[in-house]
């Protein structure tokens, strides 16, 4: 499964300067119509707005197996619940799962003594999570209850993922004014500045709005994971020197 996936957006808004420092009548205006920092009467530039969009669908997965049963005596209510617990322990070590807590709860219900021991589950192999579930649902009985597994991001793929989003609108801008100089025979100079217009998050995607009515039982894994997928789009402001060839050949 990819990690990120870019996407197309709408066409870029593009503004090119091709003032001469003589032409001072025509300089001042263009200073007047440009409201960025910066500009100088000697420098020709283009300005771009871009996007960037990039999707990380969830990492890992959470999973809770509680294993539960109500007897007469500590003793024998101790050894009904870890037996099953050892079975879900020995199922998760032949998996080589190794990511995981235990809770442990002893409560007393009349003349019965209750406990419940609940085994919380990381997992990052989402088809090793499916394995599992399946199989300790299929040997276990009713005391043993396995959740629907709960698919997240960790805090580090995240950060990524919003570096990635800002990265790509930056690369789409340059693409896009290094295309636009070219078809004038010029040449691409260094980014003089470089904004965040605008930043949106969201989570889930147009595809899979439908799903939102229906239980969660109800979906499959993969309409799961699409809904928990992290879409991050940001939108930039560049601007960029223009030099002419020769003049950058010179420098060379």
């Amino acid at each position: 499964m990819s990690r990120f996936q870019s996407k197309k957006h709408s066409p870029a808004q593009v503004f090119a300067q091709f003032t001469s420092s003589g032409e001072n009548e025509d300089v001042n205006e263009a200073k007047t119509e440009c409201k960025h920092e910066g500009t100088f009467e000697n420098r020709r530039e283009i300005q771009i707005t871009e996007t960037g969009e990039v999707s990380l669908p969830p990492d890992k997965a959470k999973v809770s197996i509680v294993c539960s049963n109500a007897k007469e005596s500590v003793e024998e209510v101790k050894t009904s619940v870890n037996r099953r617990v050892d079975y879900v322990l020995q199922t998760l070590k032949s998996h080589h799962v190794k990511d995981f807590t235990i809770h442990k709860t002893l409560n007393r219900i009349e003349k019965l003594y209750q406990m419940e021991i609940e085994v919380v589950v990381d997992f990052r192999d989402f088809s090793k999570c499916e394995q599992v579930c399946n199989l300790l649902v299929e040997k276990l009985d009713e005391t043993v209850r396995v959740s629907s597994p709960v698919l997240y991001h960790t805090a580090s793929k995240l950060d990524s993922l919003r570096r990635q989003a800002c990265v790509c609108a930056v690369r789409n801008a340059k693409n896009k004014a290094l295309e636009v100089v070219q078809m004038f025979n010029q040449s691409l100079g260094p980014p003089v500045l470089i904004r965040e217009e605008h930043y949106d998050e969201f989570v889930g995607n147009n595809t899979e709005l439908s799903h939102g009515d229906k239980a969660e039982e109800q979906l499959t894994f993969q309409q799961k994971v699409a809904i928990a997928t992290v879409t991050v789009n940001v939108k930039i402001f560049v601007i960029f020197e223009i030099r002419e060839k020769a003049k950058a050949r010179k420098r060379k």
